[in-house]
């Protein structure tokens, strides 16, 4: 998977995941991850892509 270069927004990360926005609320949430308001920056996104990816839906 290809780093992140580009600040996005949660709804861009949740779509990226294949998710909607409340679940990926959720994850964080369960995660104990705090993301600041506005954009996302790519170093946070990594994080978050290293955390969730592989993860579905399905397994909640």
């Amino acid at each position: 998977m290809a780093s992140p270069r580009h600040y996005k927004t949660k709804t861009q990360m949740a779509n990226d995941l294949g998710i909607s926005l409340r679940t990926f609320q959720r994850w964080l949430k369960e995660k104990s991850m705090a993301i600041p308001r506005g954009l996302i920056s790519p170093d946070i996104q990594q994080k978050i892509l290293n955390t969730f990816n592989g993860r579905s839906a399905k397994e909640e």
